[in-house]
């Protein structure tokens, strides 16, 4: 059971501004979940800020063209995400 919640800290944004986005991930299980890889699929409205990306578990991001005038960020644990447990990856994006 992973509950993952994608909040930014804008609710309104023009074309040139930052918004800084927070993906929170929780194991709400008891058993530890192995694998775990978060994938953010960003509209071609957003630029990913190369270098902004943060995270409070031991992890790597990954950032690749999608195809779509954008990017997507792979975020892939390096271990097992214990139960009741979980973490925040931030980052930012210009709008365009």
């Amino acid at each position: 059971q992973l509950r993952v919640v994608k909040l930014a800290d804008k609710s309104v944004a023009e074309i040139g501004d930052t918004i800084e986005f927070t993906i929170r991930f929780d194991n709400l299980g008891g058993l530890e979940l192995k694998d775990v890889t978060l994938i953010d699929n960003l509209t071609p409205r957003l630029e990913y800020v190369d270098g902004s990306a943060t995270h409070t578990l031991n992890g790597e991001l990954q950032v690749e063209d999608n195809g779509e005038g954008s990017s997507k960020l792979i975020f892939r644990l390096n271990g097992p995400l214990e139960g009741k447990t979980g973490g925040v990856l931030k980052f930012q994006c210009v709008v365009r």
